[in-house]
């Protein structure tokens, strides 16, 4: 059996603003964070890191937006929207956990949007893509996620 490129997303905002994504072993998956006007420049760095801790977050980032493929990572600024997209391709078990998405901001604190991605087993009814929007501002650096 082929499997399709992408499979479709269930996400819920909990109530302490950590979006939940749910993914399947070995697909893809699309988590897209939103950031305010004003941060679409080039010097705006975005980027993702694993776990919870802001003050390590840039420091440990899977990818960035100098930086926009790194293994099975990629990350796509769409300016027009003001949002970035990180696709993961072949997920495993072990890519399930806390993510943070980052917003550089060149004067002040970096913001951060808390992603808790869940990988499943194989999906047996596959759909097509589906993009989850996370907000890019819910908290600064200098406070965890949970």
């Amino acid at each position: 059996n082929a499997l399709p490129p992408l499979f479709s997303l269930r996400c819920a905002t909990s109530a302490v603003g950590v979006l939940n994504v749910t993914g399947y072993l070995r697909r893809e998956v699309n988590i897209s964070c939103s950031y305010d006007p004003g941060y679409e420049s080039y010097e705006n760095l975005k980027y993702i890191c694993r776990g919870n801790r802001p003050s390590t977050c840039l420091q440990q980032a899977l990818i960035t937006s100098y930086n926009k493929e790194n293994g099975r990572f990629r990350l796509d600024d769409d300016k027009m929207l003001k949002e970035f997209t990180v696709n993961i391709t072949s997920l495993s078990q072990e890519d399930s956990g806390y993510y943070l998405c980052g917003v550089q901001r060149n004067f002040d604190l970096d913001v951060f949007s808390a992603v808790l991605l869940e990988v499943e087993g194989e999906q047996s009814n596959a759909k097509n893509s589906a993009t989850t929007h996370a907000r890019s501002h819910l908290f600064a650096d200098s406070h965890s996620c949970r």
